[in-house]
């Protein structure tokens, strides 16, 4: 039996947070249908992966490093393991929005003012809406923006976006899976081009800009002291103690 592939020219969009047997959701566990090509990616244990319609069905045992192609309208389900570790890539066209409804920032043009929520920061929407403006504007400031683009094709905004949503909600919303040291993951980025002060009081005066312009209430008020001590620590670990302090310390 051929295993489906991927087409070539999609792209990575967003993925699931890490699953367990514990956490997987009633929805991935019980048969249902993708709209979009996914790829089912085991970290650990084993999961079965089964396609319960099509003209060649699958059911196979997944394992440690092993992935299944998940085909778009093919109704499959998953069974995993009680030690297993598995998540699900999906994956876009390249002209393809990320997230149906929120601001397309593949140009990075601004489609108008931003206007407020009147809202707390308490959904994995209005979570979403938040990076994706607060990314508008990184992506067109000329300190932070050449830091997504020391070549061609460096980012996809469309996918770092979804990253950087999740890390939020597993902040803000405490969703579990997220597991990326988000300090140590800016290494690279300092290795290529020496972060400054600068740098980080820019970046933090466009996060808590977009904040308090979007929205308000206990979760706000939670991302905007969590997006200071996080530049603290980071500025910390890279420009060395007590070279850089926020100017604003909520």
């Amino acid at each position: 039996m051929d295993e489906p592939r991927l087409p070539a020219q999609l792209l990575e969009a967003r993925r699931t947070p890490l699953f367990d047997f514990a956490s997987v959701p009633d929805a991935l566990a019980s048969s249902h249908r993708t709209t979009v090509w996914a790829e089912l990616r085991v970290q650990a244990g084993a999961v079965r992966y089964v396609d319960l319609e099509g003209d060649a069905p699958r059911d196979e045992r997944l394992e440690a490093g092993d992935s299944a192609v998940i085909v778009p309208g093919i109704e499959h389900q998953v069974e995993p393991s009680t030690d297993a570790r598995f998540y699900v890539q999906f994956f876009r066209e390249p002209d393809a929005a990320m997230v149906p409804g929120v601001v397309r920032v593949d140009s990075l043009d601004r489609s108008g003012p931003w206007t407020h929520r009147e809202r707390d920061l308490d959904t994995e929407e209005e979570i979403v809406e938040m990076v994706t403006r607060q990314y508008v504007d990184v992506g067109q400031d000329d300190l932070l923006a050449p830091y997504f683009n020391f070549g061609p094709g460096f980012i996809d905004w469309q996918a770092h976006i979804r990253t950087v949503a999740d890390y939020w909600c597993h902040v803000l919303l405490y969703a579990p899976g997220y597991e990326i040291d988000v300090i140590d993951s800016h290494r690279h980025l300092h290795g290529r081009a020496p972060f400054t002060p600068d740098l980080f009081d820019r970046w933090l005066h466009i996060f808590h800009d977009t904040v308090d312009g979007g929205w308000t209430g206990p979760k706000a008020t939670t991302a905007n002291k969590r997006a200071t001590g996080m530049a603290w620590a980071m500025a910390q670990r890279f420009l060395g103690h007590g070279v850089w302090r926020p100017t604003d310390r909520r």
